[in-house]
């Protein structure tokens, strides 16, 4: 009985329930609907704590966070500090 409340529903193999009202993409998961509407807006919610630059990704951030010299990131540094929108209560 617990299974039905961790698992989705299924879906068909290729169904893509999600639409961009913009352009109509259309997408498997909400979360690369999200990533895809960034592209219209230019929203960048991660910023480097190194040199203040935005990214729309955290795989974006990631690859910026590469050309930063190990030595020039803060040793309590993580990537979850990159994202603006985070609530701290």
């Amino acid at each position: 009985m617990i299974r039905v409340f961790l698992f989705p529903p299924h879906r068909d193999v290729g169904e893509k329930p999600f639409e961009c009202k913009l352009c109509h993409q259309r997408s498997r998961d909400y979360s690369a609907m999200i990533k895809h509407l960034r592209t219209h807006n230019g929203a960048s919610p991660y910023q480097c704590t190194i040199c203040l630059e935005y990214c729309p990704s955290l795989s974006a951030m990631q690859k910026h966070m590469k050309g930063h010299k190990p030595e020039d990131i803060p040793p309590d540094w993580r990537i979850e500090k990159t994202y603006l929108y985070l609530c701290y209560v």
